[in-house]
């Protein structure tokens, strides 16, 4: 039987893509039946026309009003976010574009490089509060994802990240897709979207629309578990482990700091959040589940 894909219609500067990296990662690891990919849209082309709205709705402080949405929205998802930061690293922002095509240009690389690429990149801006739409940065994070540099910097300036960017701005328009994140799952001619940011049980639900046998799948809140998970990624936030767990923030929390007094993992400051990783973990380039 063809298999079930999750279709991620998304942006790297999307405060609210950022919040839905825990059921990504709640799928990733526990239902590898479900292949999961990546369309970048394109949220901005050209910021500065919403720039000037934002500016005029708010008497000329338009980085108060963004401020206000950033922070509500983290407040929300509950992923770390550094507000202060990130609109520190917008003052020569004009398009999302450019990290869209820094995405493409990983992922020619292979799917789980992509992945890894993309994932860094939001967590540079989002918690770091970097400017990833500026070519440094972007080099940068391919560096600290254990990607191929040269590699990504070729696809970049001979055209094959544009063309493959072009084509998921296609595929984008084909499908209708207006907001971000939007999800679509998606067997043969049959799909289920999801819009906007929802809990897990709504991509439950969409997945239990092709299978209605499909179980609620968790990680078991042992220690062992835990680690064996974070020693899959670099380093994942505390909302991450307390959806793969299908615990409350709060009780994952203090099964991870139980796990730190024993030097199992180590908690990890950046910006203004906290991730947690396992201290001597593998390389990136060799991590997985």
């Amino acid at each position: 039987m063809e298999a079930l894909t999750l279709i991620e219609y998304t942006d790297p500067h999307s405060i609210w893509c950022w919040g839905c990296e825990p059921v990504l990662r709640r799928v990733e690891w526990l239902y590898p039946e479900v292949r999961v990919r990546a369309v970048m849209g394109g949220l901005f082309e050209d910021f500065r026309p919403m720039k000037e709205y934002w500016t005029r709705m708010s008497g000329g402080n338009w980085k108060s009003s963004v401020h206000t949405f950033f922070s509500g929205v983290a407040g929300t998802h509950r992923m770390p976010t550094d507000a202060d930061r990130l609109l520190d690293a917008t003052d020569d922002f004009v398009s999302t574009y450019p990290a869209c095509l820094a995405a493409k240009a990983a992922e020619l690389q292979g799917p789980r490089e992509g992945g890894r690429y993309l994932r860094r990149l939001r967590e540079a801006f989002n918690a770091e509060g970097r400017g990833i739409h500026r070519r440094e940065v972007q080099e940068a994070v391919a560096v600290e994802s254990g990607i191929d540099l040269g590699a990504f910097r070729a696809a970049l300036e001979d055209g094959r990240a544009e063309r493959a960017f072009q084509a998921d701005l296609q595929a984008t328009r084909a499908d209708k897709v207006t907001g971000f994140p939007t999800f679509v799952v998606r067997r043969l001619a049959q799909a289920v979207r999801i819009e906007g940011y929802h809990p897990w049980d709504t991509f439950l639900g969409a997945l239990q629309e092709f299978e209605p046998d499909l179980e609620d799948r968790t990680v078991p809140a042992t220690p062992e578990a835990v680690v064996k998970f974070l020693a899959g990624h670099e380093r994942l936030a505390t909302r991450e482990v307390a959806e793969v767990l299908g615990v409350p923030d709060d009780e994952a929390e203090i099964l991870l700091d139980e796990l730190e007094v024993n030097g199992r993992v180590a908690r990890r400051p950046v910006g203004s959040g906290l991730f947690w990783e396992v201290p001597g973990r593998r390389p990136l380039a060799e991590a997985g589940p």
